[in-house]
């Protein structure tokens, strides 16, 4: 049975990840004024928080078979939105150059636009183990960068480092793997 338009786009995943994207502006508004440790550990709260809500409404959405286009959509919309913000004030904060905030912005503007195309084209390209990579390692990249001080033992500016270039490698290579795989669809159309 096909699912009404309230329960398509008013339901418990979408709510999540609504409640993610009203995540950006908050990490904005707190990196505007990251000065010193303690707003630097409020915006990677910020961040874990959302990251961890994005693997809840994942878990929620399959367990009760809520898949909609909206949220197909919106969810990695909602997290691409929250790490490039703070990939972004990165480099204001001058703790990432800005030659690679644009190699993510550039895979995920590419990504995101072979994924618009091939939703209107009806062209379905299945998430990858690349992808998921990519994403787990931007994420404690971005994590590491946030805290960027000592805590709890661990030079979290470091650990940022050494996560950052596997995760501009994975991020390469599953935009790569991304474009293959939609030409590839394109062509058994």
């Amino acid at each position: 049975m096909p699912l009404t338009l309230r329960q398509r786009f008013l339901n418990v995943p979408n709510y999540i990840t609504m409640g993610r994207v009203m995540a950006v502006p908050v990490l904005m508004a707190v990196m505007m004024f990251m000065r010193g440790p303690a707003m630097s550990y409020t915006a990677a709260a910020i961040f874990i928080l959302a990251m961890v809500s994005d693997m809840i409404d994942g878990y929620y959405a399959r367990k009760f078979n809520i898949i909609s286009t909206f949220g197909q959509f919106f969810d990695p919309l909602a997290d691409k939105l929250l790490f490039l913000v703070a990939m972004i004030f990165m480099v204001q904060l001058g703790r990432m150059p800005a030659w690679i905030v644009c190699i993510f912005l550039g895979r995920e503007v590419i990504v995101t636009t072979l994924r618009s195309v091939a939703i209107d084209e009806g062209v379905v390209i299945a998430a990858s183990t690349w992808g998921k990579y990519k994403s787990a390692l931007v994420s404690t990249t971005t994590v590491g960068l946030l805290i960027h001080y000592p805590l709890f033992g661990i030079n979290w500016r470091m650990m940022a480092w050494v996560f950052i270039w596997p995760a501009l490698f994975f991020s390469i290579m599953s935009g790569v793997h991304y474009t293959v795989g939609f030409i590839q669809e394109l062509k058994k159309k």
